[in-house]
């Protein structure tokens, strides 16, 4: 039992006693201790961070709520003006305007409707005309468009290809300007008016508008084509080597664009590199009657009178003695002229003479001579070979 009542006893809860509680009670911080003041300044310091908070958040909204509502303003102002220009402008193959206030008319809806029709059956018409050779009657069915409609783009771009293939520079201009302004992305617009602009030996024009298709396309190898033309005609041969390099590397097969690469370096004098051009050019092509005189010309330039008579001979047999004879008034000649195998060459197969019109004065030419022996020929060609 004593056992029991001592274990008991041991296992008893430990209560703090009276002066333990009082003692705690010492301990214990008064309502202004230290720590209460610490939580009371943290409590005002996240009140003033979270007043900071709300303003900025404040803020920023006033100015994107401003910003948004401006730029509808200025979308709304820019979709009004943008309807004034659109109406104030025609730009399509459509009538200007139906009649009156008749938008909203099915009477003058359907004519507008039959108009373009009409326009489009005669565009197919002339189109027809044109691929017979009949220009005459495609002609008069295009201005019939263009009586009705200025700005009809087709008809525009139509009359202006017939007015180049007539060689009415100056009426392909004017077409051409109108269809630009128009549609001013069309290229082939923008080429076609290039071209005019070069028959009319106006090189800055064609440059200018070259180099505006090459903006979008500098790959463009008639644009290319067009800046080189314009810029060997107005002698601006650095310039016309860079874009008739161009179109040579683009189209190797392109004969053409070979022999204006080759024409350019004959005039900056890169004689060996225009032959080799124009040796692969001959290879090719054995009756392009200009690229053997080219050739001819960079051997007499330099001198070489026997490869230049050479040359001379071997197209004689090629295109005959007919074309070559007007070559020998080349001034690239001049540095051979009186050597003497080049002039009994010439002798042989030219006669100069003086042209007899009344009232001008053209002074000497050359025709082919009458008496031209291909006999002779022969023996000046022998006479090359036993030189060597």
């Amino acid at each position: 039992m004593k056992d029991v009542l001592g274990n008991l006893y041991t296992h008893r809860e430990t209560r703090p006693s009276l002066a333990d509680e009082i003692a705690a009670e010492q301990q214990e911080p008064s309502i202004f201790g230290g720590d209460l003041l610490k939580q009371l300044k943290g409590m005002r310091k996240r009140r003033a961070m979270m007043r900071r908070i709300m303003v900025v958040v404040a803020l920023v909204y006033a100015v994107g709520l401003a910003a948004f509502i401006a730029l509808i303003l200025m979308r709304n102002s820019a979709e009004r003006t943008g309807r004034r220009m659109v109406a104030g402008a025609t730009v399509t193959n459509r009538p200007a305007a139906l009649p009156g206030a008749a938008v909203y008319d099915s009477k003058a809806m359907r004519l507008a409707i039959q108009q373009w029709k009409d326009a489009g059956e005669k565009l197919h018409d002339a189109r027809l005309w044109i691929q017979k050779g009949r220009r005459d009657t495609a002609g008069a069915l295009l201005q019939e468009i263009l009586a009705a409609n200025p700005n009809h783009s087709e008809a525009l771009f139509e009359s202006a290809q017939l007015s180049v293939q007539q060689d009415a520079n100056d009426r392909a201009r004017d077409l051409l300007q109108r269809l630009l302004t128009v549609d001013p992305q069309r290229k082939a617009a923008i080429q076609m008016l290039a071209t005019v602009y070069s028959r009319a030996e106006q090189h800055e024009q064609a440059l200018s508008l070259a180099n505006w298709i090459m903006e979008t396309d500098p790959d463009c190898t008639e644009a290319h084509r067009i800046a080189g033309v314009a810029a060997f005609q107005a002698k601006r041969f650095d310039l016309a080597l860079a874009h008739f390099r161009k179109w040579a590397v683009a189209e190797p097969e392109n004969m053409s664009a070979q022999k204006q690469y080759a024409d350019v370096l004959l005039a900056l004098k890169e004689y060996a590199k225009a032959l080799v051009i124009y040796e692969g050019i001959l290879k090719k092509k054995p009756d392009e009657a200009d690229a053997y005189r080219q050739m001819a010309v960079c051997f007499a330039q330099q001198a070489m009178v026997e490869q230049a008579v050479s040359t001379l001979i071997q197209a004689i047999y090629n295109v005959g003695a007919a074309k070559v004879a007007p070559w020998f008034r080349d001034p690239g000649f001049e540095g051979v002229r009186h050597q003497k195998l080049f002039s009994l060459l010439e002798r042989q197969v030219t006669l100069p003479h003086l042209s007899a019109k009344a009232g001008k004065s053209s002074g000497p030419s050359v025709q082919m001579n009458p008496d031209f022996e291909l006999q002779r020929i022969q023996q000046i060609q022998s006479m090359l070979k036993m030189r060597h």
